[in-house]
């Protein structure tokens, strides 16, 4: 209303300048200089009013308001960061601990296979039993062998102890006997009664007695020696085949050596197995591994010991820890190979099943807020907008922790005025006015 009364004076004080002029110009000649004067003062205020009409009317409220009426509305809510655990997530599939492959260490005829394959075994249980009729015998022969070389060897060290001793002794005295001689006949030879052939004899027989005790002491009965070495051979022979023949004995039966899923039997009773061939196949179930694969954007928050939830199709939810890390990575995927170890001890989970894992990699600081509330930027990376004195602000974030319902995205800052319920309708630098939402 204010707007039409502006417009109406106007118009009026316009026709009633209009009409004094009019009458001046009627009066005659006489006036004209007065008209003039009049028409000039008339139309300067005319002019003062109807600029005063346009400024009141562009500054008025009613204006205001039209002129911001084409601005959107967007929802906002206030950006408070807190501490939230950062997982990198990778999918994977369960596998053994190991696969062991039990072979069998001497040939033979299989006499009993009393495991099922498909079943659990525990370690010790008893898989195969390889026909030993013939290793008892080959036994007690082996050990009567070992006694024979012991008591030759006992008898052949007597001797040589006993015989070196006594041929010493008699070496010694020959020595002896010689030396007395030749000392007499040397006193005799300086008193003219002792002839130079005899005293010469004299020297050579106290050289040869001296020469055989040297050979006795050099050589310590040669002979016994050898025959003592021969008898320690013969004795460690003996021996070496009564452990092979006992060895033989304990691996005609295979065992189990750990606890497991028997996953396969390579033979059947009745059947021929030669040294070194495959007799069963067993699957370490104690624990599981899982091989993910880790970008290499995120291989280098990933640590060993690392906490893992791990959701198994079917089986729900386990929990493991990060155990081997790759350090090459592939070159097709340009990922890097993560090994989790899953206790298993109800052996409940089996190999080749399709897991889901959340590597714990500790605290960040984000935000929790809507997937909806999210762009996606030509690049594939993920934006947020913002309200930035009125003006849209596209910010960049890292999704720290994703949901169904609601993500966590690091890269806001505290107290920032994140657009949206509409945020969808404005762009970069587009101006806006925003609307808190109220908080609960």
């Amino acid at each position: 209303m204010k707007f039409r009364s502006s417009y109406i004076w106007a118009a009026l004080v316009a026709l009633g300048a209009a009409g004094w002029m009019a009458s001046g110009m009627l009066g005659g000649d006489s006036g004209a200089p007065e008209a003039t004067t009049a028409q000039q003062t008339t139309g300067s205020a005319a002019n003062s009013v109807a600029n005063s009409v346009a400024t009141s009317v562009a500054t008025s409220p009613a204006n205001n308001a039209a002129a911001t009426a084409g601005m959107p509305i967007i929802s906002s809510v206030t950006v408070e960061n807190s501490k939230v655990r950062r997982s990198v997530r990778a999918s994977g599939v369960t596998r053994p601990k190991a696969i062991i492959t039990l072979s069998a260490e001497i040939g033979g005829t299989a006499v009993k296979v009393p495991a099922v394959e498909g079943r659990q075994i525990e370690a010790g249980d008893v898989l195969v039993v390889i026909d030993t009729s013939t290793l008892p015998a080959r036994i007690e022969a082996a050990k009567a062998e070992i006694a024979a070389a012991t008591t030759a060897l006992d008898s052949a060290t007597a001797q040589s102890r006993g015989t070196y001793i006594e041929q010493r002794a008699a070496a010694e005295a020959n020595l002896e006997v010689a030396k007395q001689r030749l000392e007499i006949a040397q006193k005799l030879a300086k008193q003219n009664f002792s002839a130079p052939v005899e005293l010469a004899q004299l020297k050579a027989n106290y050289e040869n007695a001296r020469m055989t005790l040297a050979q006795i002491d050099l050589a310590k009965n040669l002979r016994s020696d050898v025959d003592i070495a021969q008898n320690r051979a013969r004795l460690a022979t003996a021996k070496s085949n009564l452990a092979v023949l006992r060895d033989q004995l304990a691996k005609s039966t295979i065992k189990a050596p750990v606890a497991g899923w028997l996953e396969t039997m390579h033979l059947e009773q009745g059947e021929q197995i030669a040294a070194g061939s495959p007799a069963a196949t067993i699957l370490d179930m104690g624990e599981l591994k899982i091989v993910v694969a880790v970008p290499q954007t995120n291989i280098g928050e990933v640590e060993l010991d690392d906490q893992v939830n791990v959701n198994v199709a079917g089986a729900g939810m386990r929990k493991g820890a990060v155990t081997k890390i790759a350090s090459i990575s592939s070159t097709t995927t340009r990922t890097f190979d993560v090994e989790v170890t899953v206790p298993n001890p109800g052996r409940e989970l089996r190999a080749g099943m399709t897991v889901e894992a959340n590597i714990d990699v500790g605290f960040q600081p984000a935000f929790g807020m809507s997937p909806a509330h999210l762009s996606v930027a030509g690049d594939g990376s993920l934006t947020a907008k913002i309200d930035d004195g009125g003006t849209v602000r596209v910010v960049p974030v890292e999704l720290v922790r994703s949901g169904v319902e609601q993500v966590f995205v690091s890269g806001l800052a505290d107290g920032a005025a994140l657009l949206t319920f509409g945020q969808a309708f404005v762009n970069a630098g587009d101006p806006v006015r925003v609307s808190p939402e109220p908080t609960s």
